[in-house]
């Protein structure tokens, strides 16, 4: 895959994805719409007061060991994980109806999803998948959180080598 930070791409990475996410946003999201994209470590140690907005980030929302043992070689494990990604704004005109800052973050939602739900990042990774998050929509002072969510799957081996 030309271009895509994979490190190697029979063998990935438990946290690799990551990397391969924040280059497919900033290739599209940033660019079509001049939004920063934050990863975990631009994230890492900021004040909230301190991250840009608008602005598209990216965390790792876990994962579950869908199969293991009997369908697969020994010694692997197909992995899902789970990746948030979550486009912020800051929009203080109607503050108590919220209207305004919902209309920022529609697009960046729009062009989130449409850059990575049925996105096939290669590296060993499956396609990323649109779920349901875990996380609700937030406003705070006048910032306002739309999480989105997408899956992945690998298969990982569980032995040393």
């Amino acid at each position: 895959m030309s271009g895509t930070p994979c490190d190697t791409p029979q063998r990935p990475t438990f946290l690799g994805l990551e990397p391969l996410i924040v280059a497919r946003l900033e290739a599209t999201v940033r660019s079509a719409l001049q939004v920063p994209v934050l990863s975990t470590a631009d994230i890492a140690g900021a004040t909230e007061a301190s991250l840009p907005k608008p602005s598209v980030r990216v965390a790792y929302g876990g994962h579950q060991v869908v199969q293991a043992g009997a369908q697969l070689p020994a010694g692997w494990a197909l992995i899902e994980q789970t990746w948030i990604v979550v486009p912020a704004v800051r929009n203080v005109r109607d503050i108590r109806a919220g209207a305004a800052p919902r209309a920022d973050a529609s697009p960046l939602c729009d062009a989130v999803l449409d850059a990575l739900d049925g996105w096939a990042p290669g590296c060993g990774y499956g396609p990323l998948k649109s779920v349901t998050p875990g996380l609700r929509p937030a406003t705070l002072d006048g910032c306002t959180y739309v999480p989105l969510a997408f899956t992945s799957r690998f298969r990982r081996t569980t032995q040393c080598t």
